[in-house]
């Protein structure tokens, strides 16, 4: 089974997975919103079940399989208008069928009948569902403003912002990857400016799933090179952060024909690992960021520039390699000691490359 292939059905066990958990979640918010919001009620909470079930289907299939790819490209704005609406749509939608339902069921009438009648009519323009569409809407643009925050700061930085996880400088081990894109100087001159940012946004775009689904998180993009960070022990869980390379490189070659449609050109990149101790904590006042203070990112970014050198795509530190548990997936060659730039002991390297089933 090839990368590609075995990439995507894990990705999709893992939306699966995720949904389910949501809509578990989902009928336990049903559940407790009922009774807090209308009183407690047999008939009433039943509905608020199901009605927890259908709204978090709606919604986790729209989030997990619609809200994906080339629809992250809209602007801000009309990327939370839409989904807001969407929100609505989806939880109003889902209630109104649900009490259709279950008022047809406990009247004897049928779908039609219960529509037309007074009780719908009331229920609509008097009753509940005036609260309800009320909580959907303002709950809706929240969720989806922050998710659109979360998204444009980063995995997880919105989150430690609010906890204040990183207000006080905290020492952690981490997994840097530093991954370049080759001859961007050469590609910058072939393509004019705007064709260039193009260029490097989207092969940014499709490298992000690559990494998110090895547990990684973007931390810089800077110029036409990328950092990936892992903590603790996630880059080595199931060899995130080697699986990583190689699951990007996949999915460029699965759309090099596109980029040589739109662009002329397929981007090549290589890429060095290392891992260690850093310090991660706030810093800035008008502009605010958490950032990774330590040797480990220098030594990365120098393991990177051998890559050239040594005409090799992956370079890894001996540190990462001993981390690394021993798996049929990749191969590893010693390169050598190198005394790397502002390094006073040399370092062994070595590459990796994948092994094809």
């Amino acid at each position: 089974m090839s990368t590609t292939v075995s990439s995507r059905k894990a990705l999709r066990n893992q939306k699966l997975k995720t949904l389910g958990i949501t809509v578990i979640t989902g009928m336990l918010i049903g559940g407790l919103f009922t009774p807090v919001a209308f009183g407690m009620d047999t008939a009433r909470l039943i509905k608020g079940l199901t009605a927890g079930f259908i709204i978090t289907l709606t919604i986790g299939i729209l989030e997990l399989f619609i809200f994906t790819r080339n629809f992250k490209k809209i602007r801000f704005s009309l990327a939370l208008v839409f989904r807001t609406l969407c929100y609505v749509a989806a939880i109003s939608v889902s209630v109104i069928l649900v009490w259709v339902i279950h008022e047809s069921s406990v009247n004897n009438a049928g779908v039609i009948q219960t529509i037309k009648s007074e009780d719908f009519r009331h229920f609509i323009y008097e009753g509940d569902f005036k609260k309800i569409l009320l909580f959907t809407v303002v709950a809706g643009f929240i969720i989806n403003f922050f998710t659109q925050i979360n998204s444009l700061l980063g995995k997880n930085v919105l989150f430690n912002y609010l906890t204040g996880k990183y207000h006080y400088p905290l020492n952690e081990e981490r997994v840097f990857m530093f991954v370049d894109l080759s001859s961007s100087t050469a590609i910058a001159e072939r393509l004019d400016p705007v064709t260039y940012h193009k260029f490097i946004n989207n092969y940014y775009f499709d490298i992000d799933e690559s990494i998110v689904e090895c547990k990684g998180e973007v931390y810089q993009y800077v110029g036409d090179e990328v950092v990936i960070s892992w903590r603790g022990s996630k880059g080595f869980e199931n060899v995130n952060c080697i699986k990583c390379f190689f699951k990007i490189k996949s999915e460029i070659e699965r759309l090099s024909e596109k980029y040589l449609e739109t662009f002329g050109i397929v981007p090549e990149f290589k890429a060095g690992l290392h891992c260690g101790n850093v310090v991660t904590g706030e810093i800035g006042d008008s502009k605010r960021e958490i950032a990774f203070h330590g040797d480990v990112l220098n030594t990365a970014s120098r393991i990177l520039s051998q890559c050239s050198i040594l005409d090799k795509r992956l370079l890894v530190s001996e540190d990462v390699k001993n981390n690394i548990h021993p798996c049929k997936e990749f191969v590893f060659e010693n390169m050598g000691k190198f005394k790397l730039k502002g390094k006073e002991k040399e370092m062994e390297l070595f590459s990796v490359e994948e092994l094809k089933s």
